[in-house]
């Protein structure tokens, strides 16, 4: 796998489930990519500041 296949699939991840084949190949390839395992991390830290704003506006 590749970055860009990677990193599409990190941000379908959030959309929608992932089938086993694309969960293994993602875990593979995080394995090896510092840079991948970065765009990861950002895309969950974004994924939670955006639900605790969402949770704010609705207080």
């Amino acid at each position: 796998m590749r970055c860009r296949q990677a990193t599409r699939m990190i941000s379908e991840s959030h959309e929608r489930p992932l089938d086993l084949q694309e969960k293994v190949g993602l875990k593979v390839h995080l394995l090896i990519c510092p840079h991948c395992r970065r765009f990861d991390k950002n895309c969950k830290t974004l994924s939670r500041m955006m639900k605790a704003f969402k949770q704010r506006e609705k207080n």
